[in-house]
């Protein structure tokens, strides 16, 4: 991804999302160095 992309979360599409508790549970635990 570029260094200064903007990303717009649409919680009722991400709810169709088939792996979307991963996704949540992979940004949460990510290691600070990746920064956002």
């Amino acid at each position: 991804m570029h260094p200064h992309a903007t990303v717009l979360v649409d919680d009722a599409a991400a709810s169709r999302l088939q792996l979307a508790d991963y996704y949540r549970q992979t940004y949460a635990s990510k290691p600070d160095w990746q920064g956002l």
